[in-house]
């Protein structure tokens, strides 16, 4: 009888720790140098600084997707005069249209373009900077009123989330 009774002891307690990964995947996320770091907007915009560099992920609602590229996308917090430049690069696919208004959770690296590459991007072409001179160049060709809107904004305006992945809310 006792046998019987540490048999099923021990298959209750194989069969209760399987599927049982949620706690490791958890502290998965949060160690290493390739974590993912969950980021309020709100703390984004408070300290960008401390996010460059790193992998994060940070949810917004879509307010711009570039229709030229198809490789740009702005979201925003709950300040709307807040955006968070968004590109895919070359080996990603286009942004699709459908994401305009949606809220969604973008994965990516925050990034710091050199100099000051972000602002005369955004300039129109003839504006500083003529098209297809310097870093600009793609930013450049097509210009939109989004992206006017982040040259002048005073936070978020030089950094870049480089775009790995994400998820519509």
């Amino acid at each position: 009888m006792l046998k019987r009774f540490f048999y099923f002891v021990t298959v209750a307690a194989i069969l209760s720790s399987c599927g049982n990964t949620g706690n490791k995947e958890a502290a998965s996320t949060t160690e290493g140098s390739d974590a993912t770091a969950k980021v309020e907007f709100a703390s984004l915009i408070e300290n960008p600084d401390n996010y460059v560099g790193k992998n994060i992920v940070v949810e917004g609602k879509v307010v711009h997707v570039c229709t030229h590229s198809g490789k740009k996308l702005f979201i925003v917090g709950d300040n709307p005069d807040v955006r968070l430049y968004i590109q895919a690069g070359e080996s990603m696919p286009k942004f699709p249209m459908e994401l305009l208004g949606s809220t969604v959770v973008v994965e990516g690296t925050l990034t710091k373009p050199a100099g000051t590459a972000m602002a005369s991007a955004e300039m129109p072409a003839g504006e500083g900077m003529k098209a297809g001179e310097g870093a600009g160049n793609t930013m450049a060709k097509d210009t939109c009123e989004t992206a006017k809107a982040l040259a002048v904004q005073t936070s978020l305006a030089d950094v870049v989330m480089e775009y790995k992945s994400h998820s519509v809310k």
